[in-house]
């Protein structure tokens, strides 16, 4: 074989390698994107949605993005609401820490508890983590199994 055929062949092992790998790279990142699973069910995310309408959406914005200017505390040093979308710092949080920060409110968020039960609660934080993106929620089950 001549040299140029040499460095040809090489190159077409080269090329299906790379191929080879990033269709196993897509393939497995479209598992985990499909077998992403959910602590909720659809339908705590059905009913979450109509409860965030009616007791949340206010502050926290129709579809969970947050005040405007959520970073920034106002001269009580209290910050707006915060996104839920999975843009913000709920993912950074626990189930339990969300639902208790629900129960009890939190600076300018009042306490639920005697509004919302406990399933309520949980339904409202299913349908807020639905918004969120599929890294973000792979990322907050890793860090609360």
């Amino acid at each position: 074989m001549s040299r140029t055929q040499n460095l040809l062949l090489i190159a077409c092992f080269a090329l299906v390698a790379v191929l080879s790998t990033y269709t196993y790279l897509a393939k497995q990142n479209n598992a985990v994107k499909n077998n992403a699973t959910k602590w909720y069910s659809q339908s705590q995310v059905s009913q979450g949605q109509v409860l965030f309408a009616g007791h949340c959406a206010a502050c926290h914005g129709d579809q969970g993005q947050g005040a405007a200017n959520w970073m920034q505390p106002d001269a009580a040093g209290i910050r707006p609401a915060p996104p839920l979308n999975g843009s913000g710092h709920a993912w950074h949080h626990s189930l339990a820490n969300l639902t208790q920060t629900i129960i009890q409110g939190r600076g300018a968020m009042p306490a639920w508890k005697n509004t919302l039960t406990e399933e309520e609660i949980i339904s409202t934080l299913a349908w807020a983590q639905s918004r969120w993106p599929t890294t973000i929620y792979t990322a907050w089950s890793k860090a609360n199994p």
